[in-house]
């Protein structure tokens, strides 16, 4: 994670490495082009579906024009996780059955194969298949992998035999795409069972070490909250895979799916408590991290992104939180948040404004954290 030092006088961020972006983690795998032309074929296809409405200011227009390459399976689930499970690639051919007749794969596990994703190009576990489960795809949707009938449920039933407690329990970039999918499919009274490897899994215990790594790497920014100050460094919470927006939805998802534990609720309440708080303390941090740098013409692409990321994982966190009632708002944290949402809803608009093939000419990864966070702000901000 890049170190922050602060100029208490000027009330300046410097950063130690100027040549990285504010949040070091993102959820996107950096693969090579020819891993990507490998893991779909190098057709580009445009024309996602028309039924949804280009509003400006929700970024529709943006995913429908850069999120259905099939060279980047990456790509398509974000566009899928932005329109829904209709979300219908160029092709004629569905995301959804795109991604498990295509890019769906058996996985060694242990001396036998379940099927899975590869790594490489999910980039996190079970991130497809967890796009798929929230966007409404049924368990017993059928589709052809390998001359074989499967179904999602198989699918399912191989992220449990895939998954290792010991690998991925102390790693807040691997848990929290997992935590979703399972909990979501796997009633609390079932949430222990042997994986492929006969190891134990309890699926509970997972989501109270993924709630313990949060509130650790939260501390420093809980502190600034309880002090009343700015934000003065990096705090580990950025660190975390978009700076912690992904943690922070996959516990709320866990609770609404029935895992509250003895006291999560209450801890859950904080955290989202304090990402109310960061909603705007997190974009001056931000603000004073670029001005430190200089502004360059490439920073104001990475300066766009880092503000969209924040605010758009923001968003899908606080949406689903309202949605199910998970936690409660006040009438001032509706308001911080009425701010924030029309502040995402600005950037979608300059976002749309701009060329994206500027910022794929300066950094194709950018470029598809710009598509990808775009996708992320749209669920949220389509989330009833």
């Amino acid at each position: 994670m890049t170190a922050l030092r602060i100029d208490e006088n000027a009330n300046r961020v410097s950063p130690k490495s100027a040549g990285r972006p504010f949040f070091p983690a993102t959820c996107h795998p950096t693969l090579t082009r020819r891993q990507l032309l490998l893991a779909g074929g190098a057709v580009l296809v445009t024309g996602a579906r028309r039924a949804f409405a280009n509003t400006p200011d929700d970024g529709a227009a943006i995913v429908q024009q850069h999120a259905t390459p099939l060279d980047d399976p990456w790509m398509v689930a974000h566009g899928l996780r932005a329109m829904g499970r209709g979300f219908t690639l160029g092709s004629g051919q569905r995301a959804v059955d795109y991604l498990l007749e295509i890019v769906l794969t058996s996985l060694p596990a242990n001396g036998k194969t379940a099927l899975g994703f590869p790594p490489e190009i999910e980039g996190h576990p079970n991130m497809f298949l967890k796009t798929m489960l929230e966007a409404g795809v049924p368990l017993d949707h059928a589709f052809t992998h390998k001359g074989r009938r499967r179904t999602l449920q198989d699918v399912v039933e191989g992220a449990r035999a895939l998954l290792r407690p010991t690998l991925i329990a102390s790693s807040p970039n691997a848990l929290p795409w997992s935590l979703i999918a399972l909990t979501r499919t796997t009633a609390s009274p079932r949430r222990q069972w042997t994986n492929a490897w006969g190891e134990s899994v309890d699926l509970d215990a997972l989501v109270e070490s993924a709630l313990r790594l949060l509130e650790e790497a939260s501390l420093p920014v809980a502190q600034a909250m309880r002090e009343g100050r700015p934000e003065t460094r990096q705090a580990p919470v950025h660190g975390f895979t978009c700076g912690g927006g992904h943690m922070i939805y996959a516990l709320l998802a866990s609770l609404h799916a029935g895992y509250t534990g003895k006291d999560r609720p209450r801890r859950m309440q904080q955290q989202v408590d304090l990402l109310v708080w960061r909603l705007s303390a997190d974009l001056d941090l931000i603000e004073r991290f670029y001005r430190a740098r200089g502004k360059s013409t490439s920073d104001v692409w990475y300066e766009l992104d880092a503000k969209l990321k924040l605010l758009g994982h923001a968003e899908e966190c606080l949406a689903f939180a309202a949605l199910h009632k998970v936690v409660k708002f006040t009438a001032a944290q509706r308001t911080q948040w009425q701010a924030a949402t029309a502040t995402l809803r600005r950037l979608l608009i300059d976002l749309e404004a701009r060329s994206l093939e500027g910022a794929k000419t300066l950094d194709r990864e950018l470029y598809r954290q710009l598509v990808g966070d775009t996708c992320h702000a749209r669920h949220g901000l389509t989330l009833a």
